[in-house]
């Protein structure tokens, strides 16, 4: 039989670890061992007292002190977890390439418009004279000085 400490147990049975100590220390849930370490809790007795849920995918399957997995159950635990944040990140890589070719066809067609402008300048000689849209005007006389119009001489 598998055995899990304390810490390990509270993970499987998806309780908190003082949850797990009160029902040791009331008698619905025995242990194995008591080593210095903590107690040593038989994975059979726990599914006894509670049904073992499956990990979230932020918790570990088990506790890194407890050494190998060597219970089925828990590599099935490890397992799922593993393929869980694998499909994670195969998501986060589609949705980042979708961004990504966003912002490369954006730039293409910001290229694209910044070449015609400059075409479009580059084809045209330019004058002073010449308004915004290429009609040519002549400039406009200068406005006559305070002088001149207090004086009245326009």
């Amino acid at each position: 039989m598998s055995k899990v400490s304390l810490n390990a147990a509270a993970k499987l049975a998806g309780v908190s670890k003082s949850t797990i100590s009160k029902a040791i220390k009331s008698g619905t849930l025995s242990y194995s061992d008591r080593t210095a370490a903590g107690y040593q809790i038989e994975i059979s007795e726990l599914e006894r007292v509670y049904p073992i849920t499956s990990p979230s995918i932020s918790e570990p399957a088990v506790s890194r002190s407890s050494g190998p997995i060597a219970n089925p159950l828990e590599l099935a635990n490890a397992n799922q977890l593993l393929m869980q944040r694998l499909e994670a990140a195969a998501e986060q890589q589609r949705r980042t390439d979708a961004v990504l070719e966003d912002v490369r066809e954006d730039r293409d067609r910001w290229r694209q418009q910044a070449a015609a402008l400059l075409s479009d300048q580059r084809s045209r000689p330019t004058t002073q004279a010449e308004g915004y849209e290429g009609e040519t005007s002549l400039p406009a006389p200068p406005a006559p000085g305070f002088w001149s119009r207090l004086l009245g001489r326009s």
